[in-house]
């Protein structure tokens, strides 16, 4: 029985298409997989399903059970069964596990809480699970992430009083990524259990084995667009990251040979490659003999909410003088979380062994870092970059004032003032001058006001990550044009990107990372898109 339906989906952002036309089912009793590459629009659906992005806002029909769902924000979601399980958990610690799963539903007995009985609802909701072990009353901050997920899953789940109802439809994104190898076991049974009892999950994750083991069906999109479906036993790892990528030949989901799966479009033949890698134009992998500015050797990074399980695990690789290092890999891969290690910026501190300049270097905090010469130009911009309010010249030469002090902390401003401008007009920021608000710029200026900040500082390592997000394809080129130029000029430079396509166009070396551990080390020419999902998923 259908639970769910989507038709012709469709949402866009200003200047960007996130959904192009996506075509979805999900029926009782099954777990539905949904695999795409970094962007595909997997995101963008689920907020459509579960109602964050409101109807009228996209474009396309859903359907609940036969009847078209207008859902004006998440609570008409909730209501109408359709619970998400979101990779990051919404929970309060410092409150026990039936405060968490009444959350904003509490039963009152007159004018106080009526705890007897939500607490009776709270352990027969765990004891559904299979979680007889875990207390009503434990504290959630004290129980490990596993257990944490599952008191998620238990609120989403639980029957309520009058016209609301527990969710017979689950959306669990990624819901490995924290989790340990006997915790995700442990879930996995729990889904399986679910699944018998009639419930519908949508499970999203990068993991492939996961996909292959639990799901009935998959679906994969790509560019925003549904481009194939199966179910059990029709498809294996190959076939589906040929369709994220865009490069299946010969048998296709759906039974659709030599066919891409969309529609009416012919996919790639034999001897020929998607449009996403004939363009590539890799830069030369030989160098003149060059000093290594950059050794690391074992380095492996706990995880701060679960420490039986390492984001980073085991990671060795070194970076030379004028070399660009991408790497690659699906979200939850452990790239962010390597080079903020590296930079002393996670709050989980990393054990191995770092050598910087062929001196021992321990990460402590963003200033140690740039005192060492390791420059980051991290992926959110807006959250952990930018001062939005402060102007080009404060946000490019903030990390430097020290350069700029005369005595103590006395700022001379000319030349201050003089570094922003040279800053400006060597990476060609356009801005009307030093002293207008950042957030008026655009993105790829923005961008740009953010990488002179850190040319600045005069690093030796230049550590990219996700460096044209947000930026549209004239200031990309220019991006890319000043990554190689500095490379050119004996920099290292370390390049995170969700782009497979950007890293290959731009890295001498690539590492393929996956679940925090390399999966292979490739000189960029001897890859392609499909080889890098294929060694990340």
């Amino acid at each position: 029985m259908s639970l769910l339906t989507a038709r012709g989906l469709t949402m866009s952002y200003p200047g960007v298409r996130a959904l192009g036309g996506v075509d979805f089912e999900l029926r009782a009793g099954e777990i539905h997989a949904l695999c795409g590459a970094n962007g595909a629009g997997k995101s963008t659906l689920i907020k459509i399903l579960c109602g964050v992005i409101p109807h009228g806002r996209h474009g396309g029909i859903v359907t609940l059970a036969g009847n078209e769902c207008r859902f004006a924000g998440p609570a008409d979601a909730r209501r109408a069964g359709i619970r998400v399980i979101h990779q990051e958990l919404a929970l309060c610690p410092d409150l026990d596990v039936t405060e968490n799963v009444f959350l904003g539903e509490e039963f009152l007995r007159g004018p106080i809480l009526d705890r007897d009985r939500m607490e009776s609802e709270t352990r027969a909701a765990l004891d559904r699970l299979g979680l007889s072990d875990v207390p009503a009353r434990a504290r959630v901050g004290a129980l490990p992430v596993g257990l944490q997920q599952m008191v998620e899953i238990a609120r989403a789940l639980r029957s309520t009083s009058g016209d609301r109802h527990g969710a017979k439809i689950l959306i669990l994104d990624e819901p490995t990524s924290a989790l340990s190898a006997r915790e995700a076991t442990r879930l996995e049974e729990v889904l399986l259990r679910l699944r018998a009892d009639g419930y519908g999950l949508l499970y999203i994750s990068h993991r492939l084995d996961e996909v292959f083991r639990l799901a009935d069906r998959v679906t994969v999109l790509r560019d925003g667009e549904s481009v194939g479906e199966a179910a059990r036993g029709a498809y294996d790892a190959a076939r589906v990251v040929a369709m994220m990528a865009g490069t299946t030949w010969g048998d296709g989901l759906n039974g659709q040979g030599g066919h891409d799966g969309r529609s009416g479009q012919d996919g790639p033949g034999p001897s020929s490659r998607s449009s996403i890698v004939s363009n590539i134009v890799h830069p030369p992998t030989s160098f003149p003999p060059s000093a290594t500015l950059l050794s690391v050797k074992n380095w492996t990074v706990p995880s701060p909410a679960n420490p039986d399980r390492n984001v980073v695990d085991d990671v060795s690789f070194d970076l030379r003088a004028g070399e660009i290092l991408g790497f690659a890999g699906l979200m939850g891969a452990g790239r962010t979380e390597l080079v903020e290690s590296l930079c002393g910026l996670f709050p989980a501190r990393g054990r191995g062994e770092i050598v910087v300049d062929g001196k021992p270097y321990t990460p402590r905090d963003a200033g140690h870092a740039l005192r060492h010469g390791l420059a980051l130009v991290g992926e959110d911009r807006r959250a952990r970059g930018l001062f939005p309010g402060a102007s080009v010249r404060a946000n490019i030469t903030m990390s430097s004032l020290r350069d700029f002090c005369a005595v103590g902390w006395l700022l001379r401003e000319a030349p201050e003032r003089g570094a922003a401008r040279t800053q400006v007009d060597a990476l060609r920021v356009k801005t009307p001058d030093t002293e207008f608000r950042v957030e008026g710029l655009s993105g790829g200026n923005q961008q740009k006001a953010l990488l002179g900040r850190a040319l600045l500082t005069r690093p030796k390592i230049l550590i990219l990550d996700e460096p044209t997000r947000g930026v549209d394809p004239a200031a990309k080129e220019e991006i890319y044009a000043l990554i190689r130029k500095l490379a050119g000029e004996g920099l290292g430079v370390l390049l995170i990107s969700s782009e497979t396509e950007e890293v290959l166009k731009l890295a001498h070396r690539v590492i393929v990372l996956r679940a925090g551990r390399a999966a292979a080390e490739r000189q960029a020419e001897k890859l392609t898109t499909e080889t890098v999902l294929a060694l990340a998923a």
